[in-house]
């Protein structure tokens, strides 16, 4: 069985006296101590040796000073333990170096003892920092993995269900067609949820890809209007859009703000009851206009973002059951779902309007909700013009 290799460290300390003493106290006890006389030999060799653990950097050398070597370490994303060595007068200067990121100090002259036990507790914890690291990516790479995976078989039972629905296995009748359907619009509310699982996630880590451009906002609404009519008219709702002409352009991610738009449609078909209405909206708003004073004060703005000379306020209204005034300003939270349950249906993992924040303020814009209970809800967004 193969034996466990000696942690290395380096000792970065420009008396070679001191250098010395602390190799035989370290290899005393197991470790692989090896020595660097100035910063920037002890920079190359950090950056270089994936081996080395921990690092006893003395703060003042000639050259470049341990305070340097730390920060270029930092900026560098190497993962080394690093304890600070501050002669008198120096700890306050140690101190701001432990907020920069070392892992502790030692003030000359030491006791080995001491030096022994704070390297041991920098060692332990770098080893629960890599761990938890490595864990985090393992849960990471599941997460994608199992989120992206998800949606293969599942559109696979939606190409299966389609050719029954269209009678190419056989005839149906109507009513087996709308339960066909059902099925179909079921699938296809898993894989937006999977989709608005992932795309929330990539927002968080900075990895969402948006194309954003110039886009005309009524082209792209009335086709996701017409692509949840039949939805509606199967739920006996009536859905209606309303705009003016010289509606101009907005800087937006195409596919983004189609999946903005259908997540509030579908959130008002759930809580909308039969024979209620929905309507969509789409307006040009001056500076001067009386809704930009309706942004609540918990909605986040860019800077500047009242002064601009023209918006476009999107909305979707409907006339269900309403959510409670104190929910509005968490209703964006992930996995929030309003406590309000007198809709026809409830669904969904609370993830579609999460989303919807946080790939509208990609676009320099603001969301948010106004409703009462039991008086329908309304979900309004604000968009700057393209000038």
């Amino acid at each position: 069985m193969a034996t466990q290799p000696p942690d290395k460290i380096l000792i970065v300390e420009d008396e070679p006296d001191i250098a010395l003493a602390l190799k035989i106290a370290l290899e005393s006890v197991g470790y692989e101590p090896f020595w660097a006389g100035d910063g920037e030999k002890a920079l190359q060799i950090l950056l270089d040796d994936n081996d080395c653990h921990l690092a006893l950097l003395d703060i003042r050398m000639p050259g470049i000073d341990g305070v340097e070597v730390l920060k270029r370490l930092r900026s560098s994303n190497r993962d080394v333990a690093v304890i600070m060595m501050s002669g008198h007068g120096s700890e306050e200067l140690a101190v701001e170096c432990i907020k920069i990121g070392a892992e502790d100090y030692l003030s000359k002259p030491f006791v080995l003892d001491d030096m022994l036990q704070r390297v041991e507790r920098a060692r332990s914890h770098r080893l629960a920092v890599i761990e938890k690291k490595r864990l985090e990516q393992e849960r990471e790479d599941f997460f994608m993995m199992l989120s992206h995976d998800m949606k293969n078989p599942m559109t696979a039972v939606i190409g299966s269900i389609d050719i029954m629905r269209e009678g190419r296995l056989g005839p149906v009748n109507e009513e087996q067609v709308d339960y066909l359907q059902s099925a179909i619009d079921s699938c296809n509310e898993v894989i937006l949820m999977i989709d608005n699982l992932l795309d929330i996630r990539r927002f968080e880590v900075g990895k969402m890809q948006l194309s954003i451009q110039p886009y005309q906002p009524v082209d792209i609404i009335r086709k996701v209007v017409a692509q949840f009519s039949r939805a509606a008219e199967r739920d006996g709702i009536r859905l209606s859009l309303e705009f003016k002409d010289g509606i101009p352009d907005i800087a937006v991610d195409r596919n983004a703000l189609t999946r903005i738009m259908g997540n509030l449609l579908g959130n008002a078909l759930k809580f909308t009851p039969e024979g209620g209405e929905i309507n969509v909206s789409c307006n040009r708003i001056e500076p001067s206009d009386a809704h930009l004073t309706r942004v609540p004060s918990y909605v986040s703005l860019p800077d500047g973002f009242l002064e601009r000379q023209c918006f476009v306020m999107l909305t979707v209204r409907d006339n269900g059951n309403g959510i409670p005034s104190d929910e509005l300003k968490c209703i964006f939270d992930r996995y929030m779902q309003s406590s309000s349950n007198g809709g026809r249906e409830r669904g969904g993992a609370g993830l579609g309007l999460s989303f919807c924040q946080l790939a509208v303020e990609s676009f320099g814009g603001a969301i948010w909700a106004e409703s009462e209970a039991g008086q329908g809800s309304e979900f309004i967004i604000l968009l700057p013009c393209v000038t």
